[in-house]
């Protein structure tokens, strides 16, 4: 388990992202456990973490060079072997990654996922009246103030009888655009991470 990323309230540099570094991480502090939280309005809300979600939080999907890895597991397999690394995609799509400050923000602060997970102090609830034509589909954006920079991460309701989330991304706020939009603002009013 990647210790260096505990407790993590800052990026690091694009230099230091590492897909496979990243991965683990993901798969040994996130996938084993449910993050269940419950808001200032009762509505519980429960996080459920799957290794085929990693690719698409952490943006690999926008690169033109993996399109012919069909599915998550198959990227997987790639990371691990290292035959997919992020020098490798640099080198080949240097000026999208340049050009793309949201796609360098969330492998930047990917490392910052499970402290804004153990820390969620807000949830701001989707709505379609403010947010009509969002690319990224989702219910809620959680947040924390534990983190260098606002940061989200944007969770999707997947079975709304019991308010069961996956995570869609992570976003980078530096204008605080989310909370100028007038989202609901929830409270947290408890955590609990437990063992799946």
């Amino acid at each position: 388990m990647p210790i260096n990323f505990i407790n993590r309230t800052t990026k690091i540099s694009l230099s230091q992202v590492n897909f496979k570094e990243f991965f683990e991480f993901y798969k040994n502090c996130m996938c084993p456990y449910l993050f269940s939280y419950i808001l200032e309005d009762n509505t519980k809300i429960e996080i459920n973490f799957h290794e085929e979600h990693f690719c698409h939080l952490l943006g690999l999907h926008k690169f033109e060079t993996l399109n012919s890895y069909k599915k998550s597991t198959n990227l997987i397999k790639g990371i691990l072997t290292e035959e997919i690394n992020f020098k490798k995609l640099y080198l080949a799509e240097k000026d999208f990654v340049d050009k793309n400050y949201v796609l360098k923000d969330r492998m930047t602060y990917f490392p910052v996922l499970r402290t804004l997970l153990e820390n969620t102090d807000t949830a701001l609830q989707y709505d379609i009246n403010v947010i009509w034509n969002s690319k990224i589909k989702f219910s809620f954006l959680l947040k924390t103030g534990k983190i260098s920079v606002l940061v989200y991460l944007a969770v999707k309701e997947v079975s709304e009888n019991k308010k069961i989330c996956v995570p869609v991304s992570l976003l980078v706020d530096r204008n605080d655009r989310f909370s100028k939009m007038k989202l609901k603002e929830l409270k947290i009013k408890s955590i609990n991470i437990i063992n799946k």
